[in-house]
């Protein structure tokens, strides 16, 4: 950067810089609040079509057996469906030593046999529709945590991914280009 840039425009880049390569000290966790919802996603089609739609074809492939993916065959008028089980959000991530609460939201199928394991924790329960389920995890470790829904595999499933925390007081030659 040349001598000629404003001064607030180096003190502003300075911060995006220190907000992009630094992190809170770990004394400092953060508790972090996360719903999971248990949901499923329906796709409509038929293979006459209607106003809104051209006609679409059955599939004929096979799904993965499980019950997290559901095809409706078509019926007298030609309607059919498509049904895909999920927790939503699928992915979180965090930082190492973070507290992590999870409430899982079940909002869409009557019961689902969760399995939350890994960095950690190794949680089974079931959950029913219109009840909320937590778990606490304190101090989360590096790492990953693999939650699956024993009900509808192969595909329910969802992820923490908790990285490690950056270390403070990170120098850089980048600094050095803006001052």
């Amino acid at each position: 950067m040349s001598n000629s840039t404003p001064n607030y425009i180096k003190y502003l880049l300075f911060l995006i810089y220190i907000m992009l390569f630094t992190s809170v000290s770990a004394s400092a966790a953060d508790t972090r609040e996360f719903f999971i919802h248990t949901v499923h996603i329906d796709g409509k089609a038929n293979i006459k079509g209607d106003n809104n739609h051209p006609p679409e074809a059955f599939p004929l492939q096979k799904l993965p057996d499980g019950r997290s993916l559901m095809l409706t065959k078509p019926d007298e008028n030609g309607a059919w469906k498509m049904r895909a089980f999920a927790f939503e959000p699928s992915q979180i991530i965090v930082y190492e030593d973070d507290n992590i609460n999870l409430h899982f939201v079940g909002v869409q199928g009557r019961t689902h046999t969760i399995h939350v394991e890994g960095s950690g924790i190794d949680k089974k329960f079931t959950l029913t529709r219109g009840y909320i389920e937590t778990i606490n995890i304190n101090s989360a470790e590096a790492g990953f945590i693999e939650i699956e829904c024993y009900d509808h595999e192969p595909a329910m499933r969802a992820e923490i991914i908790i990285l490690p925390k950056i270390k403070k007081n990170r120098t850089t030659p980048l600094l050095n280009r803006f001052f």
